[in-house]
């Protein structure tokens, strides 16, 4: 049974390779589609792959201080991977945040560093929307984190200096002032590079990712891979109804082989288009466009054939409910591009409609695109994408089970 199942299988592959215009648009064009739309919605390479998965929000900053602890605030907030820093004049900085230049506004005063330096606590003028609280929220707190960096540094040079003045080494000429400041710079990059107290190795690290929206390449890759997958596999209806119209099923069957096996290899057949084109694909994005296809290959397989049994399962479906070649061809076009829209292969789901991400839910693309997108921007592995590929074997199994049910032969 299984070998005269594999002799249909390669019989079915040699047909659909068989064109060169099978290849282009298989290969090419996806290819194409990946570039164009990776430049569309945020460019692609090396130097780009962190800032198109990293959400950031613009801060504007007037920094009127006098002396050298505003700089150094300056410094914590531009090493903020999630802040834009919009250096403003004073009077500029309201007009700046009510013009929607920025989502917030930070204002420095003139005697930042004497009074910090002095022990006094000192108030920052911030400014915001109060129409616009999601987004001023996480600018607000990375704000207090870098002041709290600067004020820990300022506590550690304030007990350094009180050790230093209890020494008397500023009685024997050593700048009171400039030790202060050294002591400032010191604790600062001892902030930024910390000892390691404890290490701890995990395989998979679970962490909130909800701020963190797939852009550009890493965005246009999976998704046009995926969408034209689609398309490649559900041409596996055509192809059925195609010989149902000339005969040749009815020919098959009359033959000493089994239903079952004239069905298993047409269904490995549109599996294994699938699998090889978007093998393919990932190697090419791979190499050509640095898609960071993350670092566990065993989850990226694991979606890739889930993600494929469940359109080969679609598309036995479709060949079971359609009765003409044409009817088929529609069909085929109107749900693989409806699918891809609504399961966020052309953009993320995350910035679409609430009602728009619920009913994209009811395509398997985007449970594909979640575990791609847990594979590629948020660096998780096998465990993470498991109840993706979970959804998608039972789309697969519901498809599968209605196509073998109303299937005909003639």
């Amino acid at each position: 049974m299984f070998k005269k199942a594999l002799d249909i299988t390669k019989l079915y592959l040699k047909t659909t390779y068989s064109e060169r215009s099978v290849l282009i648009f298989q290969l090419i064009m996806p290819l194409v589609f990946t570039f164009l739309i990776g430049q569309a919605i945020g460019g692609f390479g090396p130097g780009e792959s962190s800032s198109s998965t990293t959400v950031t929000w613009t801060l504007a900053v007037a920094n009127e201080d006098v002396g050298s602890l505003g700089a150094t605030l300056m410094e914590n907030l531009a090493a903020d991977p999630t802040l834009e820093i919009m250096e403003v004049t004073g009077n500029a900085l309201p007009t700046t945040v009510e013009n929607e230049e920025a989502e917030a506004g930070l204002l420095i005063p003139t005697n930042f560093s004497d009074e910090l330096q002095a022990g006094s606590s000192l108030a920052l003028d911030f400014y915001s929307d109060p129409a616009n609280v999601q987004q001023v929220q996480p600018v607000e707190q990375a704000v207090l984190g870098a002041v709290s960096q600067l004020t820990g540094s300022i506590s550690s040079a304030t007990i350094s200096r009180d050790v230093a003045k209890e020494l008397g080494l500023f009685e024997l000429g050593v700048d009171e002032a400039g030790y202060f400041e050294t002591a400032v710079a010191t604790a600062q990059t001892q902030w930024q590079n910390p000892p390691v107290a404890i290490q701890v190795n995990e395989d998979e690290i679970a962490v909130d990712s909800n701020d963190i929206i797939p852009q550009g390449i890493n965005q246009s890759s999976p998704g046009m891979m995926a969408m034209f997958a689609t398309f490649g596999m559900i041409g596996g209806a055509a192809v059925l109804i195609q010989e149902r119209q000339s005969g040749t099923l009815r020919r098959l069957v009359v033959m000493p082989i089994t239903k079952g096996s004239i069905l298993l290899g047409k269904l490995l057949g549109i599996l294994l288009v699938g699998l090889v084109q978007m093998t393919l694909l990932i190697v090419v994005a791979a190499l050509f466009f640095d898609v960071p296809w993350g670092n566990s290959p065993v989850a990226l397989a694991i979606v890739v054939f889930a993600f494929a049994l469940a359109i080969t399962s679609l598309s036995m479906m479709m060949a079971a409910l359609t009765k003409t070649l044409a009817q088929a061809n529609a069909l085929g076009t109107v749900i693989v591009l409806s699918i891809s829209a609504l399961g966020g292969a052309w953009w993320p789901l995350d910035i679409v409609p609430g009602w728009m991400q619920t009913i994209g839910r009811f395509s398997p693309m985007s449970w594909a695109m979640d575990g791609f997108q847990d594979i590629i921007t948020r660096g998780l592995g096998v465990t993470a994408v498991l109840p993706e590929a979970a959804v998608l074997l039972a789309f697969a199994a519901v498809f599968l089970t209605i196509g073998i049910w109303r299937f005909r032969y003639e």
